[in-house]
């Protein structure tokens, strides 16, 4: 089937090649272009940021249902004490540091745009080791019972947790919204 139109496409689009076209103005250029540098590669301050900020928020959310290092703000214990007498007391702590970071984590993938995504992507061993040892940090200033002994496993499990669930939904984000 010929198509009508083709002859007045194939027009406009040699008129458009043997344009000069119009510039815009360099300064405008440039915002431009940083713009898309900025959006591309992030800084790893800003990432960092956002990651904290994120884990922060589901932290305090997580808090609410599940206690970390006795540090509970509903003094609801159901939960600790289902996986402590189901599974033990060092199992436990590496459910509670999983469910405490991975839930940040899971949240982030969804949240932070690509160009964040793969930043953290790029370093994330280094990004999750930070995030955890700030909670764990923050537990100690907030008076928490932190012993040496459940830390390592709390923070093994968080350490993991936040990674596996991470990458997860890495695979998840591409698979199913082609990201």
């Amino acid at each position: 089937m010929i198509n009508p139109n083709r002859d007045k496409v194939d027009k406009d689009f040699l008129n458009f090649m043997n344009s000069e076209g119009i510039h815009p103005p360099g300064d405008l250029s440039n915002k431009i272009l940083d713009y898309v540098k900025k959006d591309l590669n992030p800084s790893h301050t800003i990432v960092f940021g956002k990651l904290l900020a994120v884990q922060a928020f589901i932290g305090f959310l997580t808090l609410l249902f599940c206690p970390q290092f006795n540090l509970s703000l509903t003094n609801n214990y159901e939960l600790f004490h289902y996986f402590h007498h189901k599974f033990g007391e060092s199992i436990c702590m590496v459910i509670c540091g999983s469910i405490f970071v991975g839930s940040g984590a899971l949240l982030a993938a969804y949240i932070l745009k690509a160009g964040e995504i793969r930043k953290i992507r790029a370093s994330r061993f280094l990004y999750y080791f930070s995030i955890t040892s700030i909670a764990l940090t923050a537990f100690l200033l907030l008076g928490a019972d932190v012993y040496l002994n459940l830390a390592i496993f709390w923070f093994i499990g968080a350490y993991i947790g936040g990674l596996v669930l991470f990458e997860v939904n890495q695979i998840i984000r591409k698979e199913v919204f082609s990201y």
